[in-house]
């Protein structure tokens, strides 16, 4: 009898850790500002010590309305195998690839938190932005798949139906450039009332 409430529970573990999924967060190092450089960090939760991530393979999708020029993916990961930087497009980042072997070291992982890399935008127009991510179709692997143990080993988990979570970006005018503005739209007032 004081055994089966161990294994219900042992059992209940097992499931919890195989329903776990890992998010992919895109966070900036600012949400608001006058036309700035955005530094942006591509990073895993949930994600298991000793875990390895065996391939990754995506575009990175700009989505908002202001413009601005995006740089290559840099990767984070020591000793990633056949790493590519992506190809900056409009405002997307196309192509970004990579992966890790076994005979290097797994994931260092903190607290279930992995960052896979960064990319940098700046600024032309006022706007918003945020980002996700979509199969690069590079590999001919998901968005992310993850091994436990090794490359070789057991996925963990393997999909592009991951869930991203990314940041927004609010750009605002300079406060010379928002002078002007509200100067000139004043001007244009006057002159429709004369």
């Amino acid at each position: 009898m004081s055994r089966r409430p161990v294994i219900l529970i042992a059992l209940a573990g097992a499931a919890s850790i195989a329903a776990a999924q890992p998010t992919i967060n895109i966070t900036a190092d600012v949400t608001g500002g006058f036309f700035d450089t955005v530094n942006w960090t591509i990073s895993a939760t949930g994600v298991s010590p000793g875990d390895f991530l065996q391939a990754y393979d995506f575009n990175i999708v700009g989505i908002g309305t202001a413009t601005y020029s995006i740089s290559e993916f840099s990767t984070n990961l020591s000793l990633v195998v056949g790493a590519t930087a992506g190809t900056p497009s409009g405002g997307d980042v196309l192509g970004v690839s990579g992966g890790q072997s076994s005979l290097v070291d797994p994931l260092n992982t903190v607290f279930g938190d992995v960052i896979l890399g960064t990319f940098t935008t700046q600024c032309e127009s006022f706007g918003s932005i945020s980002f996700t991510l979509e199969d690069g179709g590079v590999l001919g692997a998901p968005i992310a798949r993850f091994r436990a143990g090794s490359d070789l080993g057991p996925i963990t988990f393997e999909g592009d139906d991951i869930d991203i979570v990314s940041a927004s970006v609010i750009w605002f005018p300079a406060p010379s450039t928002a002078t002007l503005i509200a100067a000139g739209a004043l001007f244009a007032a006057r002159r429709r009332r004369s």
